[in-house]
């Protein structure tokens, strides 16, 4: 496949002065691209993406995931290194443009504006990206590393974003900005919120829902007393990705919080009640374990009670093969055969492309979000 690049770079910019050379850019390469007496190509991009990194080497890196997935989601991506600060503001940019052909003759163009702002312009993200935007697509805001959700330049970013891309497991604190991200998207009507984090507990939400199907097993989800959950840490550790597992669960089956109560070692029970007004236990225990990440979900236990019968559920991440969930089960008192089943971690660009499926988020995060704030926050008190 043959791709052809165009490169520019100025330095001490204003915006227009970037604007006018992107168009230029974009001119050049659809000249480039036709016959004498062909017309210029119309150009497909389906959205714009804007990533907001706060060190350079995030911001190549983000970078790179993008481009690598612009063959499947044509966009123009605003990669923003962002420098806020006294003094004047400062804006250099590198712009890029990409083009190569699909089967159908077609031209598939990905467009990449690199812009480091320095001083106060990094404080005002729309007006900064407005012009650079291309009109009536969706627009994702990916705001890398630790999003600083608590700040007011975070949430006048919004104003730019139909959706906001963040990382839970990289929340710097956890305890804090859970709460303040839950706050924030509960008044928000305007921006979905996607969790990079969530998009990771994926095969543990696979895993239990598959497990759940069968149509006799379905009575023991309204049954379930107690629910346990591993994660990967020393002492309490980043409890993003259990309280997010957790609140799934509870979103799902309508459990409410009553009050939560810390142990030693880390450990985290909390006490609900179901929407039929039985009491449910949850508890969260670090582990150490080698070859996972720290915060990494690696194992749950359920106990269900439903029309007088028992259901024991254990999954367990396959201490030989991290890439597998083990889970066996007892139901009636006898034994469920085993079930292997695939929860392979994957790279932040196969998340972004999940991601950008749709612009509509997944309809359980905001409660999954709420109730994992809710768990964190009465932890402390």
């Amino acid at each position: 496949m043959t791709v052809a690049e165009q490169t520019w770079h100025g330095d001490d910019l204003t915006v227009g002065e970037v604007v006018r050379r992107l168009t230029a850019l974009r001119v050049e390469s659809a000249r480039a691209q036709i016959g004498d007496s062909e017309n210029i190509h119309p150009r497909n991009s389906v959205l714009d993406l804007i990533v907001i990194a706060a060190e350079s080497d995030e911001a190549e890196r983000a970078a790179a995931v993008v481009k690598g997935l612009a063959v499947h989601h044509p966009c123009r991506a605003i990669v923003v290194l962002d420098e806020p600060g006294r003094g004047r503001s400062r804006i250099d940019a590198t712009v890029t443009s990409l083009s190569h052909p699909l089967m159908a003759g077609t031209v598939c163009q990905y467009e990449q504006v690199m812009l480091r702002v320095r001083g106060p312009a990094a404080d005002h993200i729309p007006s900064l990206v407005e012009a650079l935007q291309i009109p009536d697509v969706v627009t994702y805001i990916w705001w890398t590393g630790t999003a600083p959700v608590g700040d007011k330049r975070f949430e006048t970013a919004l104003q730019a974003a139909d959706v906001m891309l963040i990382d839970s497991a990289r929340f710097a604190r956890p305890y804090d900005a859970f709460r303040e991200l839950a706050e924030l998207a509960a008044r928000t009507t305007s921006t979905v919120f996607e969790d990079f984090h969530w998009a990771r507990l994926q095969p543990w939400r696979e895993v239990l829902a598959q497990f759940f199907n069968p149509a006799d097993r379905r009575p023991f989800l309204r049954g379930i007393g107690a629910l346990g959950i591993d994660y990967v840490a020393k002492g309490r550790g980043n409890r993003s990705a259990a309280v997010l597992l957790a609140g799934w669960l509870a979103a799902v089956l309508d459990w409410r919080l009553k009050r939560v109560a810390s142990g030693k070692g880390g450990t985290l029970v909390a006490h609900l009640v179901s929407a039929s007004s039985h009491p449910v236990e949850v508890a969260m225990r670090p582990v150490e374990m080698a070859g996972f990440c720290s915060g990494e979900v690696t194992g749950v236990r359920l106990d269900a009670a439903a029309r007088g019968q028992t259901c024991l559920v254990s999954a367990v991440r396959d201490r030989n093969d991290s890439d597998h969930v083990i889970v066996d089960a007892d139901i009636r008192g006898s034994s469920v055969p085993r079930h292997v089943l695939p929860a392979a971690a994957e790279s932040d660009g196969d998340l972004l492309g999940r991601l950008l499926v749709s612009a509509r988020g997944d309809r359980f995060y905001p409660s999954a979000l709420r109730l994992g704030a809710e768990l964190l926050g009465s932890s402390l008190k």
